[in-house]
């Protein structure tokens, strides 16, 4: 039995990497809802640039939110075996 040590390097550094994007993208998520949250007070009092700057951060954080799902979703697809059964 031999190893493809190139092969395993690469999805080792794929993991890696991906894992990465994935906790950094819903990390920027968070980062904006709370930011989003910080603007609420001052739209609530009027300010017109607060409150474009609490929907602008909300719905990019709600974007990075999908994403992150997404990929989650499309990694379980991957691994679970029951989805890929041929008809």
């Amino acid at each position: 039995m031999t190893i493809d040590w190139n092969a395993f390097l690469l999805v080792f550094g794929a993991s890696i990497g991906f894992s990465t994007v994935i906790v950094a993208t819903f990390s920027f998520g968070v980062r904006l809802y709370t930011n989003a949250q910080s603007f609420v007070s001052a739209a609530k009092k009027g300010n017109q640039s607060a409150a474009v700057s609490e929907a602008l951060n909300r719905a990019v954080a709600y974007a990075m939110f999908a994403i992150a799902s997404g990929a989650l979703l499309y990694g379980i697809y991957l691994i679970v075996p029951i989805f890929h059964l041929d008809k």
